[in-house]
């Protein structure tokens, strides 16, 4: 049997809107057509049934573990300092409560490892601004370790004013550039 002008437009038509349905309505949308009554019952044995159930979603995208532990540690920094006395490598009672967050954070993970940066402003001469850059990431490690967080996954590393955020010509530039960051990593990178 060969098709001709309209028999081949309505299968296209067909095909289409099966197409259509099984697009937008799902997979269970589109089903085989009921079975037709066998003479004789015992000649073929009975079909599986397909499942019509939902399938199950994909899992969602792995997120790496530094990747969660850095968002978490990001959120509990956002807008807050870890201060420290003016020229001093004296940390202050905000900057022990900022920590005490950081340090239950690395306890839920110990394979996080954390690079402690201090950075200083333009005031005072720069090797004494440095000097006081590597003492306040060493207050800032010594401060995790005494929370119970293992020496060997904190990295300390100071920096004088070279590594300025802001312009240092006002109070509020000076304070931006007097601060600690953390970068977070995993044992293994």
């Amino acid at each position: 049997m060969v098709m001709q002008g309209k028999d081949s437009f309505l299968v296209l038509l067909g095909v289409f809107i099966l197409g259509m349905t099984f697009f937008f309505c799902g997979r269970g949308a589109v089903t085989a057509p009921p079975p037709v009554a066998l003479e004789h019952p015992a000649e073929h044995p009975p079909q599986a049934q397909k499942s019509t159930e939902p399938q199950p979603s994909p899992p969602p995208p792995s997120v790496s573990v530094p990747a969660i532990a850095k968002k978490k540690i990001d959120d509990l920094l956002i807008g807050k300092t870890i201060p420290f006395r003016i020229n001093s490598v004296t940390l202050l009672s905000d900057g022990k409560v900022i920590l005490n967050g950081v340090a239950a954070m690395l306890r839920e993970d110990p394979t996080v490892i954390v690079e402690v940066n201090s950075q200083t402003d333009i005031g005072g001469p720069e090797r004494a601004n440095q000097m006081l850059s590597e003492q306040r990431t060493t207050a800032v490690v010594e401060y995790l370790v005494s929370q119970g967080i293992a020496a060997e996954r904190l990295v300390p590393k100071g920096y004088d004013a070279s590594r300025s955020s802001a312009v240092s010509a006002t109070d509020e530039g000076r304070r931006q550039n007097r601060r600690i960051e953390l970068s977070i990593g995993t044992t293994g990178e």
